[in-house]
């Protein structure tokens, strides 16, 4: 019967709602509120120095600005920029080569320079990054200008496209020929067979595909163009590096974190170092790593 009883009388001390473990809670809290009440001027002011330290920084590193150009082309215009044959007259005309050598100019062009090509909209992005805005945009413009000189084929490969641009133009009109000839027979036939009318349609089928190949063609002997532009290179207003708000947020946040931590972590030490039992282990601890020495322990 006692046995019974005792147990019950356990089962409602240890059950979650029973007084003793509410009071655990409460103390549990208290302590926390303790801590942080006790530290809040480490808390608060820590990570606001921190925060404004790093808004100075900011302010003294140096500024870049980006000029953004858009352009209607495809990934190999996108290659074409990042070439000698477009770098090194930009660094020339820049001046960049009295300064520094050929490739150490073209080098420089191409940390400056980031080509990329939207998947959907198929529209190529062309970022300067510079230390001013006009040096941005004169760079952009720069690299558009010989981009647009050197994208127009030359030599065999202007022959070779030339060639199948007229042959593309030959079955072109002889489609076109032949469908207008096909139009005319089935309006003066009393009726129209089905093979006639799916005659007819392979014509138009043709003559659409010549015209395709014919556009595109046309499109690679013009090479890149202003024609192309959809956005010049803009003159950038406000610096795209550093990002001086976010820099100071991100330094106040994490220098507050590790302060919370570093907080709780001294507290609980406190703690274990008021009791015997967990004192001893600390001190085995720190013994071990070599924080303490042996004889200062045993005494």
């Amino acid at each position: 019967m006692d046995s019974i009883e005792n147990s019950e009388f356990m089962d409602k001390t240890s059950s979650p709602d029973s007084p003793s473990t509410q009071l655990e809670q409460n103390v549990s809290v208290l302590d926390i509120l303790v801590t942080l009440a006790e530290n809040a001027r480490l808390l608060v002011a820590g990570p606001l120095l921190v925060g404004i330290i790093a808004l100075g920084i900011g302010y003294l590193q140096p500024q870049s600005f980006e000029s953004v150009a858009v352009l209607q082309a495809d990934s190999a215009a996108a290659s074409l920029m990042t070439t000698a044959a477009v770098l090194d007259p930009v660094g020339a005309k820049l001046g960049l080569v009295k300064v520094e050598s050929v490739d150490e100019a073209r080098r420089m062009l191409r940390e400056q320079i980031k080509v990329t090509v939207g998947r959907n909209d198929k529209l190529l992005t062309l970022t300067v990054s510079a230390s001013t805005p006009k040096q941005a945009q004169a760079i952009g413009n720069a690299v558009l200008e010989q981009s647009y000189l050197r994208s127009s084929p030359k030599g065999t490969s202007r022959a070779r496209l030339e060639t199948q641009l007229a042959e593309a133009q030959g079955r072109l009109k002889n489609a076109q020929n032949a469908a207008i000839g096909m139009l005319k027979g089935m309006e003066s036939s009393s009726g129209n067979g089905a093979d006639q009318v799916r005659g007819y349609a392979e014509l138009l089928a043709a003559s659409a595909a010549a015209q395709a190949q014919i556009s595109e063609l046309e499109a690679k002997l013009e090479g890149l163009s202003e024609s192309q532009l959809v956005q010049p290179p803009t003159l950038p207003e406000k610096a795209s590096h550093p990002k001086k708000a976010m820099q100071a947020i991100g330094a106040t946040l994490a220098t507050g974190l590790i302060l919370l931590l570093y907080v709780f972590i001294r507290q609980g030490l406190r703690n274990m170092a008021s009791d015997a039992e967990a004192a001893g282990k600390l001190a085995r601890i720190q013994r071990a790593l070599g924080l303490k020495k042996s004889g200062y322990l045993g005494g």
